[in-house]
């Protein structure tokens, strides 16, 4: 098996940069959510300078928040770089209605959910913030 190069004449594609960008801020933003949620809090990984991977508590935060702008701005730039595809997904012009209306409703309830459920403090999301609390009181 072998991996291809771009040849000279290839030119550059934004569209993949933007895919190869997402995915990468991607896993960047679960492994530092990962490491936040089992770093202790602040106060006490000061207190006992608490560090992994050369990086104290405030160092993954600001890992985490520019990892995170990075995936919101790419995204804004993948949908501006597709927006006429975005555009047909959400309106079909023959029909002048919207179309993939299915899957837009499953969409909205389950990023709906998702929000109620925390808004809510409801397992399982309230799971997370259990986890949170636990590794803050009971592990550190």
């Amino acid at each position: 098996m072998s991996i291809q190069t771009s040849s000279p004449g290839r030119r550059f594609s934004w569209r993949a940069a933007a895919v190869f960008t997402i995915a990468l801020s991607s896993a960047l933003m679960l492994v530092s959510g990962l490491v936040l949620v089992a770093a202790p809090s602040g106060r006490i990984a000061r207190d006992i300078a608490w560090r992994l991977w050369g990086l104290d508590r405030s160092g993954w935060e600001v890992l985490h928040l520019a990892g995170s702008v990075l995936f919101v701005a790419v995204v804004l730039w993948h949908l501006l770089l597709h927006a006429s595809m975005v555009k047909n997904l959400v309106w079909n012009a023959a029909g002048h209605s919207v179309s993939h209306r299915r899957e837009l409703l499953v969409a909205v309830a389950l990023v709906g959910l998702v929000a109620t459920l925390a808004v809510l403090d409801l397992p399982p999301a309230s799971w997370l913030g259990a986890l949170m609390g636990y590794m803050r009181r009971e592990f550190w």
